[in-house]
């Protein structure tokens, strides 16, 4: 497996999941999809991909597979060669277009794969695009990515978990050898 989390299966380069990269990966090849395999285990399938009529080559991008890693140097976004592949869908294509005129270079890149990333970690995808892309349509600035984090990352509440002290005493008498036995409810 490749730096890049890609792999090229009969000319079409395909992105795997980032903690596949340095295995020795096994492809078995079906006219509809590739299963991934290191040793014997199956460990992730993609969607079999053909090139388009009058190309010779062809690609099949997931953003899921490598946001982590482009997480980790955003402005490489800019100059990647799948760049627009990258984008799941015409939504995220035009908010790019947006933030790119909106933000300055740096930041723009910053923005749009912080975006998907939050899209990735919440599985909200189309909801954040949607939402996004009507401030867009309704000429309003988008928000800065600190404002969308600090949303999404404070929608998870810490659940409160009651913590409940057992007596001292209990445990001596289970080390004793003295078991509390309940009675059985609901014999007749």
């Amino acid at each position: 497996m490749t730096r890049s989390s890609t792999l090229e299966i009969k000319k079409i380069v395909y992105t795997v999941p980032s903690r596949l990269i340095g295995e020795t990966v096994r492809v078995h090849v079906y006219h509809d999809r590739l299963a991934l395999f290191i040793g014997h285990t199956l460990t992730g399938t993609l969607p079999r991909v053909y090139p388009k009529a009058g190309q010779e080559r062809g690609r099949c991008i997931d953003y899921r597979h490598i946001i982590h890693s482009l997480s980790a140097k955003p402005q490489a976004f800019r100059f990647l060669q799948f760049r627009e592949e990258l984008l799941p869908t015409e939504t995220y294509r035009k908010l790019w277009q947006t933030c790119d005129q909106q933000f300055d270079a740096q930041d723009a890149c910053k923005w749009i794969v912080g975006i998907l990333r939050l899209a990735m970690d919440h599985d909200c995808e189309e909801r954040l695009g949607h939402e996004l892309l009507a401030l867009v349509d309704n000429n309003q600035r988008l928000p800065t990515l600190n404002a969308l984090q600090a949303r999404y990352l404070g929608q998870q509440p810490v659940p409160r978990i009651p913590a409940r002290q057992q007596d001292l005493a209990s445990y001596d008498q289970l080390l004793q050898g003295h078991w509390h036995r309940t009675e059985a409810v609901g014999h007749a």
